[in-house]
């Protein structure tokens, strides 16, 4: 190919080249602002108020403030039994477990109660190297049936997911601290001190309380 050929050929490329990236950033479009709130209890005064928090007082929640965050979490909101946070196939997988002062519970949505499977402080269990969890009042252990979804990880931690985001929009707008912390690849301690067959697995840890 002759030289004049090449240069034709490149500059073709670029021209080509620079029309395309023009026409890209003409499709651009500006957003306005995002509306914010102040009202509390809101939506979206709770997005903008929501953060992580790992330092807590030793204030207990109330019996009230308990039941209204675990209805927050996964609750039964509609009389076919259908729960506050989505589940691929409504499998309703996600079991939480909370641990307080006075021992370890299972959250029985549909009959609004705490069931009470241990004396042991489950805090001091999904402590590890998060260590701030013992300072909290409580926490809560969310955990997946991964039998109910075939074993597919993924959605067992989709499952999981809008629980979090729920515990944490709900502590947000009732000012309550929370963080996210990852369970780890090996929860067989965690299943043990639980009680609970291989297949529930922990996937979440959420220290919940009242900021320092």
């Amino acid at each position: 190919m002759k030289k004049n050929s090449i240069f034709a050929v490149i500059l073709s490329t670029i021209v080509g080249l620079t029309a395309f990236t023009s026409t890209s950033c003409a499709q651009d479009t500006v957003l306005p602002a995002p509306q914010k709130s102040t009202t509390d209890g809101s939506l979206l005064k709770a997005l903008q108020d929501r953060k992580s928090v790992r330092k807590f007082s030793d204030k207990a929640l109330s019996d009230q403030q308990l039941a209204d965050l675990l209805w927050a979490a996964t609750g039964v909101n509609r009389p076919d039994g259908r729960l506050t946070a989505p589940t691929a196939r409504n499998k309703q997988d996600i079991t939480v477990y909370v641990g307080k002062a006075d021992g370890t519970f299972r959250y029985d949505a549909k009959a609004n109660k705490l069931v009470k499977i241990g004396s042991s402080d489950l805090r001091r269990e999904a402590a590890g190297r998060n260590t701030f969890i013992q300072s909290a009042p409580l926490v809560l252990v969310i955990a997946s049936d991964t039998s109910l979804q075939d074993g597919r990880m993924a959605i067992c931690g989709i499952d999981a997911g809008a629980v979090m985001q729920n515990v944490y929009l709900h502590c947000a707008a009732n000012g309550l601290a929370t963080v996210c912390c990852y369970a780890g690849e090996d929860t067989s301690a965690m299943q043990k001190f639980l009680g609970i067959k291989p297949e529930l697995k922990p996937l979440i840890y959420m220290p919940v309380g009242f900021a320092q």
